[in-house]
């Protein structure tokens, strides 16, 4: 590999970069501003741990059981409590249907918007059904608001996730039984092109849609979550008799809430496909791809301060942190940025940082931002104490 700058000029970098404050120590994870957070609910409170008597304080009771809605030790998702609703195609009718929820009181001002963070677990009795149930939904007021179905509801139906929205499908994959899987929902509440939905399921973001999200009324939608199964009531086919699910990690979030404030917390670790990858230069020999080829023995080299190696995930994604290795990382550090951007134009900067300069393994940073949405990650190189060339052998995004 050529060296084409002496070493003073590197030394001469490395000042005037500490000169302009650049920050060359490790980061560290922001913490979450719950301003916007209006209500938790992960049954770790002894006051919410009212089931199946009652539901929690300021919330509806919407079963007729002893079994239809309890509080449970195992599976939990958020420290020690969870709730577990069962619903029994035998169940007594109740608000007209059969169903075991918890609902918000219908009080939710008129365009609102409003964050729903919370985890899922769908018991390994939940086999295939002929018919769909809904376990989550956003209901439109009760008073002076169109009648039907409600504008948005996430169901399962024929073995998968799906979501309502306004009457219209939106298919997001299998699901799979006895696993807890995050949802975070942002609805702006709209009767006009004002409006905006969107849907994360574990971190990814899965649904962006603008528009109208609800048909109109003095208020904006409120939220229910629990088992509702319409079919059991009507006389519809449907091959099953019981559905038992278990929830936790509930939070909702007002306007001023950002998606890490109500997402469920999940460690930074979650390592999200890299679709490509790509630099602002390299040489020949040593291209971007081998920065994402699993191989510590080949790598991504780029000459100069401010050479980037650019990681494309293929889609928006809650990311948090990075593991980047480095050539020769065990003789010599090296500092270096890493910016997010949603569309490979617009970045921001999430860590500023220097390796350890003790390894050759991947080294994991956190954003000082925290989680944000992302598909594109920019690792800029600035210096080492040898030369003026970037060397990465592997690099990965992080998600939650």
């Amino acid at each position: 590999m050529k060296r084409s700058r002496p070493r003073a000029w590197l030394l001469a970098v490395i000042s005037s970069m500490l000169a302009a404050g650049v920050a060359l120590s490790a980061g560290q994870t922001a913490s979450a501003d719950p301003a916007g957070v209006q209500r938790t609910l992960d049954w770790e409170q002894s006051a919410d741990r009212t089931l199946p008597a009652a539901a929690p304080p300021h919330l509806i009771k919407q079963w007729a059981t002893s079994y239809g809605a309890t509080n449970v030790t195992s599976p939990t998702r958020d420290g020690s409590h969870a709730a577990r609703f069962e619903l029994r195609k035998s169940d007594p009718v109740v608000s007209s249907s059969k169903r075991a929820e918890i609902s918000q009181r219908d009080e939710q001002p008129a365009d609102a918007e409003r964050w729903y963070g919370f985890s899922i677990n769908l018991a390994t009795t939940w086999a295939h059904d002929t018919s769909a149930e809904i376990v989550s939904q956003w209901h439109q007021c009760d008073v002076g608001c169109p009648g039907g179905s409600p504008p948005l509801a996430l169901l399962t139906d024929e073995g998968r996730w799906k979501i309502d929205f306004r009457g219209q499908f939106i298919d997001l994959g299998p699901y799979t039984t006895g696993a807890w899987v995050d949802w975070v929902f942002h609805v702006t509440w709209r009767t006009d092109s004002t409006g905006l939905l969107q849907v994360w399921k574990n971190g990814e973001r899965v649904v962006h849609r603008t528009g109208a999200t609800h048909d109109g009324g003095p208020r904006s939608p409120y939220f229910k979550f629990g088992i509702y199964k319409w079919d059991w009531n009507t006389g519809a086919p449907s091959s099953t008799t019981q559905r038992v699910m278990y929830y936790d990690a509930l939070r909702l979030g007002d306007e001023r809430a950002v998606h890490r404030d109500v997402a469920p917390q999940r460690a930074c670790t979650r390592a999200p496909s890299v679709a490509s990858a790509s630099a602002t230069t390299y040489e020949p020999a040593n291209p971007p791809a081998n920065a994402i080829d699993g191989a510590l023995s080949t790598r991504w080299s780029g000459q100069g301060f401010g050479a980037a190696l650019i990681l494309d995930t293929g889609a928006p994604r809650q990311l948090c942190g990075a593991t980047v290795a480095w050539h020769r990382g065990d003789l010599r550090w090296n500092d270096y940025t890493i910016h997010a951007s949603q569309d490979g134009i617009s970045y921001t900067k999430v860590w500023e940082g220097r390796s350890s300069g003790t390894t050759t393994a991947p080294e994991t940073v956190l954003f000082t931002t925290g989680s944000l949405d992302a598909r594109y990650l920019k690792i800029s190189f600035w210096a080492n104490p040898e030369n003026d060339w970037a060397s990465i052998t592997e690099a990965r995004p992080l998600g939650l």
